[in-house]
């Protein structure tokens, strides 16, 4: 008897701390939703090659990186420093400089022909940098970018584009 009683007492327990008010968690809007999408013209790419979001992961030490990966494994990275912060409205150059020595700059690695370009100009919009929903201390960055870059030994590609709701 002593033993259901204590079943009882721990079955209501886990009952009790199991339910929560907000088990929909529901809180009024959409989760944010990651977009990246690019047109890259020239070089193993061809004409109008359109880059679509496969993955992506950021890196918010030393400035903030993007690394996407698109459907079709090609890489692309955005390196922004610190110069100006990353709030909305901010303009990154490629090429620039901080005071720490890190650079804005863009590399679009074209895994099917195993060619790497690096960017020579250009440069990315930050058009949003707002709190992300989903995340205490987390924000998301939306912006767009027109990109030319060059591989060194072949030709120049250009790439424009935007992304949306990046989570870092």
């Amino acid at each position: 008897m002593k033993t259901l009683k204590t079943l009882s007492i721990l079955f209501f327990s886990l009952l009790i701390l199991s339910c929560s008010k907000d088990d929909d968690n529901d809180s009024g809007g959409d989760p944010a939703k990651t977009e990246f999408t690019a047109t890259i013209n020239g070089g193993g790419f061809g004409s109008n090659y359109a880059a679509r979001l496969g993955s992506y992961s950021t890196d918010s030490n030393n400035g903030l990186t993007l690394a996407i990966t698109d459907e079709n494994a090609n890489v692309i990275r955005f390196f922004f420093n610190q110069t100006g912060g990353f709030g909305s409205g901010i303009t990154k150059i490629v090429g620039d400089v901080d005071s720490n020595g890190f650079v804005t700059n863009v590399i679009i690695r074209d895994q099917g022909a195993q060619v790497t370009y690096n960017s020579s100009e250009g440069e990315i919009n930050i058009l949003e940098n707002r709190e992300n929903p989903d995340s205490e201390d987390g924000r998301l960055i939306s912006g767009n970018f027109t990109i030319t870059a060059t591989s060194g030994v072949g030709p120049t590609v250009t790439m424009t584009g935007n992304f949306k709701d990046f989570a870092y």
